[in-house]
């Protein structure tokens, strides 16, 4: 303690007087006059400012120190902000703050903003930290909802589990309930949400189901449940109202799974559910239930390793093949090297066996088996300048690969297909997903890497670098045209990666597959990035040919840019090129203040399952540290 007088008698009684300051486990007071108990560490105080952990500051003509943390007082400000005219604060006749507790009440108060008296109430009261009592109301407009009013209760029932109930009202839909409990224990974490509504505009009820839930009984094995599941097509265009969710969106899904991992061994059991969106019916949809997947590593000579992957699957669907499949993929590698990792190879087998019990209209049982062996080398050839600030690396990496393997058209196919070529699985071998079908192979695939960087304060970065790969296959064989038509030529297309880093700040990049004989490109994407001091523009293009996959071509947009210290403007856009609509477009302003927020969005955006559906409508978001939010996001 500091003042200008301090005095103390034989009792423990201090009195203070004069620019006094008293710190005291995290608490800190500044006040003109003070009189304090040493041992009940009770206090009066005249003129004061306490500021608490947390930065809860309260300042009043008198406060009443009861204990360490709990104040009484009379011509009371509280604020979480700086000292500065753009904050928030509660003025008050008088209050009562208990800081361990998280309370603060009040009487006669009015909530002022930015130096301007915002409301009156005669009673004020909520939560520091966690607890139950009504939240800040939301709300928002959009042409599918029309004005949209929410009034969350929160409920901290428990130390360890709470709920949170939403009514959601919706000037052309109704009132929507949507109730949300969250549990956590020693173990693990569970949410589940429910919401239901009446829609005035269909006249059915709808509602949707959400869970979140994981456990992790022993280091080595672990759980989860995650369901996502409405009761039609259209509920997530509709209703939008959670992160990652998108009025776009073609399908939902649930699962649920139990793993046991120690080291590079697993063990999977798990199920999948899918729901299509926007109105589709959901009958041939494939469904997994359930799925157990093994995978064992054996080291037997030093580097070489054996590795045996294991899955059986049960597919199920009301319309289409349904059934078991049981395979067994045991591989084998051996790698090399020189000149200190210069150059290197890997040889490699791989076996892979399939059976099926598949139905449809009568029962069957089928089964292949293929095996492929495969030889890759690299090198790398490197250039220092003689300035030390240039490096200039050259990676050229060939791959062999050779398969027998037998006519697979007449098997069941549940969720394999062949991938188109890309500059990541170019290097792979066979290109088929899944188990149901592998690659007839007498495969050259060629890999060339270039790379240039400078070194800019001591920091490395990565100025031009270009991937060029190809592929040629000399048996030009397909084990089932429906899912990959054997090529016409030996020779793929080119594939081309270009990026380019002038700055630090930006990077430029291209790419796409080449069809030489046509002069045609067949895919091709390019961007434009720009990044710094919490700004960003960000804008791609890409176009893909039907000959490829199915045509299409977007444009995507996104930006970020600070007016000044304080204002920000957002924009993100989609655009369907093809189909000449907008699939989203979303642009927002906002303001950040060290205590406050505030951020207004307009967006609108195209619904799946529809010809021209759209949502059109704006969202504002005002939150106060301390106090929650006002309205939404």
């Amino acid at each position: 303690m500091t003042a200008d007088e301090i005095q103390r008698d034989p009792y423990g009684q201090i009195k203070a007087k004069g620019h006094v300051h008293f710190t005291s486990q995290g608490v800190d007071i500044h006040a003109e006059s003070l009189s304090f108990d040493v041992d009940s560490q009770a206090a009066n105080l005249e003129a004061a400012k306490v500021e608490l952990k947390g930065g809860h500051k309260l300042s009043g003509s008198h406060l009443q120190r009861i204990d360490l943390e709990t104040f009484r007082g009379e011509g009371i400000e509280y604020t979480l902000c700086p000292d500065d005219d753009g904050g928030w604060k509660i003025v008050a006749s008088s209050a009562y703050l208990n800081h361990d507790a998280g309370e603060f009440t009040a009487r006669d108060a009015r909530f002022v903003w930015g130096g301007v008296p915002i409301f009156y109430t005669p009673y004020w009261s909520h939560a520091l930290y966690r607890n139950s009592g009504l939240l800040t109301p939301n709300f928002s407009n959009s042409t599918r909802r029309g004005t949209q009013i929410n009034m969350p209760l929160y409920w901290a029932a428990s130390p360890n589990w709470d709920m949170t109930f939403t009514p959601r009202w919706m000037s052309l839909r109704g009132t929507m309930a949507d109730v949300e409990w969250r549990h956590r224990s020693r173990i693990g974490e569970e949410t589940l949400q429910v919401q239901s509504l009446k829609d005035r505009e269909t006249g059915e009820q709808r509602g949707r189901v959400r869970t979140d839930m994981g456990w992790q009984f022993a280091p080595t094995l672990d759980a989860a449940i995650n369901i996502d599941a409405v009761n039609d097509g259209f509920y997530i265009a509709d209703f939008p109202f959670y992160d990652g969710d998108r009025e776009s969106a073609s399908y939902l899904t649930s699962n649920a799974s139990l793993t046991w991992r120690d080291g590079s061994d697993s063990a999977i059991f798990n199920t999948r559910y899918q729901q299509v969106l926007g109105g589709a019916s959901n009958a041939s949809t494939l469904q997994v239930l359930p799925r157990l997947q093994t995978r064992n590593y054996f080291d037997i000579i030093e580097d070489d390793t054996f590795k045996l992957e294991h899955q059986s699957t049960l597919f199920q669907r009301d319309v289409g093949v349904s059934g078991l499949r049981i395979g067994l993929r045991p591989s084998w590698s051996v790698p090399w090297e020189t000149q200190g990792g210069a150059v290197s190879t890997v040889w490699g087998m791989q076996g892979q066996v399939v059976g099926y019990d598949s139905k449809n209209f009568t029962q069957r049982a089928s089964h292949y088996s293929a095996l492929a062996t495969s030889l890759q080398m690299q090198a790398k050839f490197e250039k220092v300048f003689a300035d030390q600030q240039w490096r200039h690396e050259i990676k050229p990496i060939i791959r062999f690969d050779v398969s027998s393997a037998p006519d697979q058209s007449f098997q069941p196919r549940y969720d394999s297909s062949l991938l188109p070529l890309t500059l990541s699985n170019l290097m792979q071998g066979n290109r088929y997903s899944g188990w149901d079908r592998f690659e007839r192979m007498r495969k050259v695939s060629l890999l060339f890497v270039s790379t240039l960087q400078s070194k800019d304060d001591g920091q490395v970065r990565t100025v031009l670098e270009t991937t060029l790969g190809m592929a040629y296959d000399g048996l030009r064989e397909t084990v089932d045209a429906a899912t990959g038509a054997a090529p016409t030529r030996a020779s793929s297309n080119l594939l081309v990666e270009m990026g380019w880093m002038p700055h630090k700040k930006w990077r430029f990049s291209l790419g796409g597959q080449y069809h030489q004989p046509t002069n045609l490109w067949a895919e091709a994407h390019g961007g434009v990035r720009w990044s710094g001091q919490g700004q960003y523009f960000n804008m791609s293009w890409r176009q893909t040919d039907a000959s490829y996959s199915l045509a299409a071509e977007s444009v995507t947009l996104a930006a970020k840019v600070k007016l000044n210290q304080r204002w920000s403007t957002n924009t993100s856009n989609q655009y369907d090129m093809l189909r000449k609509h907008v699939i989203q477009t979303r642009l927002g302003v906002a303001y950040s203040h060290a205590c406050w927020d505030l951020s207004l969005e307009g967006f609108k955006a195209y619904q799946v399952g529809t010809n021209s559906l759209t949502d059109i409508g704006w969202r504002l978001l005002l939150t106060f540290d301390g106090l929650g939010s006002f309205g939404d996001k």
